[in-house]
């Protein structure tokens, strides 16, 4: 696995700089300041029309579906769309999607005026490193259903008091609740990746060089979107630490991802079975602890997996682009086993000299006339 993502001490040179991902546009030798704002401003411009052709596209399913019925005060997908219902499949669905744009978004920004390679979006490596985010995924994994598991039996077993979820948060249709759940969910949480640990730390990190500045300032934007009591936005916010933190220090968005996208899955597979009110947005401080501790564990066992595979946090410098040379002597062809010397040229004493098909065999600068009389001449009367 390490040569995949890792690099051996010996591999780097010390005399080159070095970048860590926040400061991968800083690589780039046509960086300007200007630049990032630039990626921004376009990453907003795409994401602007993308909402609209999302919006006008559930407009026109809701219109064919249900015509007059939308002005009916009774009618229940308005009703779910107007209480953000998220257990609601036309509600989920949309918002899904419009997090999900936030992917197309940020390559294309990326694209048109971020560094080269556009992997570097994802890691130093300028790829996304699919085993090592196997990895991180596969613990994550692990270690999530340990914590669902354990919060699930005390609920259970009435140690901790277990809430009353309303029929209307309860998914109508669990399996197809669920199916939507694995598709588009791990979509959605790479998406904000992308977008808040990719092009805000990345943006961030090319003004400012200490990493705590693209790791803390992209945080209350994070929080905020999210509709919260003051401790779960606390939790939000120490995530959004935790994952700052994770890209920084594993050169890459693989283990923010792995940790983003098993934590939302398992949310909402829970809401799927009735477990989890998937609208609640209360908590507590017990709540807020126990997610803390459990976040920080997290984190600790991927940076040591990390620390174990030797996973490469840094890039080196830009390669040098070789630019090829338009003016070049034209190619001379001389035939095997000839001087590459001028037809014109007096023949070389001694040696069979051959010459080009397209002279005469007989010229009188042929390799056999030797006479110099032969070759000037008779010479003029009287010299």
């Amino acid at each position: 696995m390490s040569e995949n993502h890792g690099t051996s001490p010996g591999s780097i040179n010390a005399d080159e700089p070095r970048y860590e991902y926040h400061r991968l546009m800083r690589r780039n030798s046509e960086y300007s300041w200007w630049r990032p704002l630039a990626l921004l401003g376009t990453a907003v411009g795409f994401y602007v029309v993308l909402s609209i052709i999302l919006l006008a596209g559930l407009m026109i399913v809701l219109f064919s579906s249900m015509g007059s019925q939308l002005d009916d005060p009774n009618n229940q997908i308005m009703v779910a769309f107007e209480a953000n219902n998220m257990a609601d499949p036309f509600v989920f669905l949309f918002i899904m999607l419009s997090l999900i744009a936030f992917i197309p978004v940020a390559y294309l920004a990326y694209l048109f005026l971020g560094p080269r390679p556009v992997g570097l979006l994802f890691s130093v490596t300028g790829k996304m490193r699919w085993r090592w985010l196997g990895l991180c995924a596969g613990i994550c994994l692990v270690l999530y259903a340990l914590y669902f598991g354990i919060s699930l039996g005390l609920e259970a077993t009435g140690a901790v008091a277990s809430a009353q979820i309303p029929p209307e948060n309860r998914p109508a249709k669990p399996l197809f609740f669920a199916l939507l759940v694995v598709l588009l969910v791990p979509f959605q949480a790479a998406a904000e990746e992308l977008v808040f640990r990719g092009l805000l730390m990345q943006t961030l990190g090319s003004w400012l060089k200490h990493p705590l500045f693209a790791i803390l300032l992209p945080v209350p934007l994070f929080t905020a979107g999210h509709l919260y009591d003051i401790y779960g936005l606390l939790d939000v916010a120490f995530f959004a630490i935790v994952a700052g933190y994770l890209t920084w220090r594993t050169g890459g968005l693989e283990a923010a991802i792995a940790v983003h996208v098993i934590n939302n899955v398992g949310l909402f597979l829970l809401g799927a079975a009735g477990a989890v009110d998937i609208n609640s947005s209360q908590s507590s401080l017990s709540s807020l602890l126990t997610s803390v501790a459990f976040t920080a564990l997290v984190a600790y066992i991927l940076l040591q997996m990390a620390k174990r595979y030797a996973v490469q946090r840094t890039a080196g410098p830009e390669p040098r682009r070789q630019t090829p040379q338009l003016l070049q002597p034209w190619p001379i062809h001389h035939p095997a086993g000839t001087q590459t010397q001028a037809y014109w040229a007096p023949p070389i004493t001694g040696q069979e000299t051959s010459y080009p098909s397209e002279y005469p065999q007989h010229s009188p600068y042929s390799a056999q006339t030797t006479n110099e009389d032969e070759i000037n001449g008779p010479p003029p009367p009287g010299r």
